[in-house]
């Protein structure tokens, strides 16, 4: 079991488009839960799920985790399960970030041992906190989400830093997205790549299928498996399954 956890250190770079679309592609190849760690509940609102008891709850309130895992999509795509944050995050947000321990996340694991899922993938809050930190420590692999502009890339130099100081670099991969054929947006996507080198995964196109999907209630590549999103995000997955062979 593979453990990723897809983060940002900002909001607005699409980092939970990227988990939900880089999660439903994996499943392509293998059994996957997709976790919304992030109280905002976005996943589930673009799934149209309910989220009155999820993954927050399990770790707090000792919640049964057999009832709370869902398969939005069983007829296209049985490898596919999601797992929402639940309420308890939103109702104690403080004491959801403080309490978020690694202890908590090991006996979560132990509780989905016996489901069989090849990747487990978490998106998070968009910024530095304990909660990403200790997702890291415990995941295989830290995907990077990043968009090619100045103010991304400068809190990329700070965030850096921090990963830098917790010994977590060597698990950073970067996917980059909102791309577009402006100057400011190449020339950064050039930044980008020359950085992460063999670690950088792709490129994601800006691109309005992306909207029109999430009203859809769909993953992108799933909605639209043939727009320029998800063509690049197909070949960042490719990419990705590359890196771990």
């Amino acid at each position: 079991m593979i453990n990723i956890t897809v983060g940002s250190f900002k909001g607005g770079v699409g980092k939970s488009t990227v988990s939900l679309n880089f999660a439903y592609e994996l499943s392509k190849y293998g059994k996957v839960l997709l976790v919304d760690t992030d109280p905002q509940n976005s996943l589930a609102f673009f799934l149209c799920q309910e989220f009155d008891k999820g993954f927050s709850e399990i770790l707090f309130m000792n919640a049964d985790i057999d009832n709370l895992i869902k398969k939005p999509f069983p007829e296209d795509n049985n490898n596919f399960h999601f797992l929402p944050t639940g309420v308890y995050g939103i109702n104690n947000p403080t004491y959801y970030e403080d309490e978020f321990s690694l202890d908590k996340v090991e006996r979560f694991l132990k509780l989905i041992k016996n489901f069989d899922f090849e990747y487990i993938v978490y998106d998070t809050p968009p910024r530095i906190s304990k909660h990403i930190e200790t997702l890291i420590q415990a995941s295989e692999d830290f995907l990077l989400v990043l968009t090619p502009d100045p103010a991304t890339y400068s809190s990329f130099v700070i965030f850096l830093k921090f990963l830098e100081e917790n010994n977590l670099k060597e698990k950073v991969l970067c996917l980059t997205n909102q791309t577009e054929p402006t100057k400011i947006s190449e020339d950064f996507t050039k930044l980008i790549s020359l950085h992460f080198k063999k670690r950088n995964l792709g490129f994601l196109p800006r691109d309005l299928t992306v909207i029109e999907s999430q009203g859809k209630c769909r993953p992108t590549v799933a909605y639209n498996s043939d727009c320029p999103f998800s063509i690049f995000l197909k070949k960042a997955v490719l990419n990705y399954l590359k890196l771990k062979t």
